[in-house]
């Protein structure tokens, strides 16, 4: 038999599998490439989230040697640039007495207690589409702490980043009360963002036995409504719960409002009103505090302005300031906090009926839960550090 001698289908069989091994080894080289590319993105991620957290960490912990403001000290440069046209408040005789007078130096703190301080300081109302600030006498110190704080970033971080930092304290969990500092550029969807709590600079003994003890009556009522919950309409038990419930926020609102008046208002304007009265006023070119001319008395009838502007202020000529403007914030707070949690607390008194219905020995825990809920709302002791990082290049 004569064999055909053909080759063709050999070196097309051989060319196939030719263009599969060049792919393979294609493949293979690449590979790493983009095993590493993956890898670099990832590492650059975690990379900078380390570096996110271990700044903000060094910012809170940061070290200031040397810190001062003026008390009043925004104010005291506008009478004086009302008085004697613009840039007296530049001299040099002016810097000197106004650091004599009204200058306060601190020493050897570090930032999250300069931050918190801060906040503290500014108290806000933001309620009815305006704001409210309730303490115009450190401007100054807020001024300075923004600016020692960019100083420590800018040293830290370099060129490399943009950043922003916000602290933001909200005694009444997500009202819009309390204080705020924002420095930086908006932050953009691609930062690297991480935050922390810090301390705010008072002891108060707001804590969850105050609070039991501040709604006592509330609790045994509940417990005493749940106890008879098998003897009455469901509708009646869950609607006699959520009153005592909201009446229970009310008075914790109050009391925590009371709180941080003597707090916040009354020892920085009380203080530091006296301070200035007695001192900043009889050395500040056109101040007579007999003719209500003096720097309080600006500042005071502006906070009372502000405050007549909003239908929850009623003025009382019998009430010192502080009282006004605690009487104020409790009925604030207590609007802006039931305009938050609307609907949960129906939800919340349904919930502890249903528990307790079939289950009497179930009333205790209830109440627990009613008592963890109440107390949720109030976060005085503590505010918020935010620290946001991107790439200036990005």
């Amino acid at each position: 038999m004569q064999m055909i001698k053909d080759t063709r289908g050999f070196s097309s069989s051989f060319d196939v599998l030719l263009f599969l091994m060049l792919v393979s080894v294609s493949a293979v080289l690449l590979l790493p490439a983009m095993v590493s590319n993956i890898q670099l993105i990832a590492l650059h991620d975690t990379s900078v989230t380390e570096h996110n957290s271990q700044v903000l960490g060094s910012l809170q912990d940061g070290r200031v040697d040397n810190f001062s403001y003026a008390v009043a000290g925004t104010q005291m440069d506008f009478l004086v640039t009302e008085t004697f046209g613009p840039g007296a408040n530049d001299s040099g005789f002016y810097r000197t007495g106004k650091k004599l007078v009204a200058g306060r130096e601190i020493e050897h703190k570090i930032f999250a207690d300069l931050a918190s301080e801060s906040v503290a300081s500014q108290f806000t109302i933001y309620h009815a589409d305006k704001s409210v600030r309730l303490n115009l006498l450190t401007d100054e110190y807020r001024e300075n702490v923004d600016v020692q704080m960019r100083n420590y970033l800018d040293m830290q971080i370099g060129d490399r980043y943009n950043y922003n930092v916000s602290i933001v304290w909200r005694p009444f969990r997500d009202v819009p009360i309390g204080g705020e500092t924002h420095m930086g550029p908006a932050v953009p969807d691609t930062a690297y963002v991480d935050s922390s709590w810090i301390a705010m600079p008072y002891d108060t003994e707001f804590t969850r036995y105050h609070v039991e003890e501040l709604i006592a009556d509330e609790l045994k009522d509940i417990g005493l409504a749940l106890g008879s919950a098998n003897e009455v309409p469901r509708e009646e038990t869950e609607e006699q719960i959520a009153g005592h419930i909201n009446a229970a926020i009310n008075k914790t609102v109050d009391d925590a409002v009371g709180t941080i008046v003597k707090m916040t208002i009354e020892k920085t304007i009380g203080k530091a009103q006296a301070a200035v009265n007695q001192q900043v006023e009889s050395v500040v070119p056109g101040s007579n505090p007999g003719d209500k001319t003096g720097i309080s008395d600006i500042i005071m009838d502006e906070v009372l302005a502000e405050l007549k502007d909003d239908p929850a202020f009623i003025e009382d000529a019998s009430l010192e300031l502080s009282e006004q403007i605690t009487g104020y914030m409790q009925e604030v707070a207590r609007e802006e906090v039931h305009a938050v949690i609307a609907g949960e607390v129906d939800v919340l008194a349904s919930g502890i009926t249903d528990q307790c219905v079939s289950n009497v020995d179930a009333v205790d825990e209830a109440k627990d839960e009613v008592l963890d809920y109440v107390f949720s709302r109030i976060d005085i002791s503590r505010a918020r550090m935010t620290l946001a990082l991107w790439d200036q290049n990005w």
